[in-house]
């Protein structure tokens, strides 16, 4: 039986006439380690938002362990599920234990504090985010990536059984997004959590992810192994980019724009002038 099922789901904001999910069917199979990849627009975020209960379906349903999502307890589903979506903020200082602690408060009664035990899972979410070294510190001092780690570390405090990440390598430089996908990927392997990822980086998702799920238009547009699902001909219909896909010897196929730049060099503009 799979973790997730997508039946037949549709979903229009009503503030937003121009995007629709229509007619979406999609399985998530417990321990897959799944990315959504299309253009903005797609449906990938607002899928993320049905499947955590975050929105309701105009038609269709999300079941989840066989049952209907929406019959689901809210704090029996953040036991289970947990989300990180995109550009999170606090209003408020916090420092990183705070923060991470914030994943316990499914299991807490109210105005109860937090246990040894809490603070266990607390500790052991960080150092499985190789963040533990920034427990002290405020969270606002912390770089994008480290803040990423962080709040990575607070959804796996929840222990949950899935983790939805809403495009968590967004505005990160190189080496942290392909640390985070590491972590993401042990993550999977080490603690047997099943992960689904929005995402906008091919070739990250190609090569550490082990099932894609392309979308477009509100619509699944293709899906399966990285190898069959990330072809130049599928990017080119869902990105509007042709490319060239590159398979040095003995490493990982990439993709790269097909067509060049047109960069005018200085002395095009007319030169550069001294001081």
């Amino acid at each position: 039986m799979p973790l997730f099922e997508i039946q037949n789901l549709s979903f229009r904001y009503p503030s937003h006439s121009g995007f629709e999910l229509h007619s979406t069917n999609l399985s998530i199979e417990q321990g897959g380690l799944v990315g959504l990849l299309g253009p903005n627009g797609a449906g990938k975020s607002t899928l993320l938002k049905l499947m955590v209960g975050l929105a309701a379906p105009q038609q269709g349903r999300v079941v989840f362990e066989g049952k209907p999502l929406k019959d689901l307890p809210v704090r029996e589903r953040a036991r289970k599920i947990a989300y990180v979506p995109q550009g999170l903020h606090f209003t408020f200082p916090l420092s990183v234990m705070e923060i991470v602690e914030m994943g316990r408060h499914p299991y807490l009664g109210r105005l109860k504090p937090l246990g040894a035990q809490d603070r266990q899972i607390c500790e052991r979410a960080l150092s499985l985010c190789d963040a533990l070294e920034f427990k002290d510190r405020s969270y606002g001092e912390l770089s994008g990536g480290e803040r990423q780690r962080v709040l990575l570390a607070s959804a796996l405090a929840q222990t949950p059984r899935v983790l939805l990440l809403d495009e968590p390598t967004l505005s990160l430089d190189l080496s942290h997004q392909i640390l985070l996908f590491e972590i993401i990927r042990k993550l999977h392997r080490e603690e047997g959590l099943t992960v689904v990822v929005a995402t906008h980086e091919l070739n990250l998702a190609g090569r550490f992810l082990d099932r894609l799920v392309l979308m477009k238009g509100g619509k699944v547009f293709a899906e399966g192994a990285p190898k069959k699902v990330l072809t130049p001909r599928n990017i080119h219909s869902v990105l509007e980019v042709e490319v060239d896909q590159l398979k040095p010897k003995g490493g990982f196929p990439y993709f790269v724009p097909k067509k060049k730049l047109n960069i005018v060099s200085p002395s095009e503009r007319g030169g550069i002038r001294g001081s």
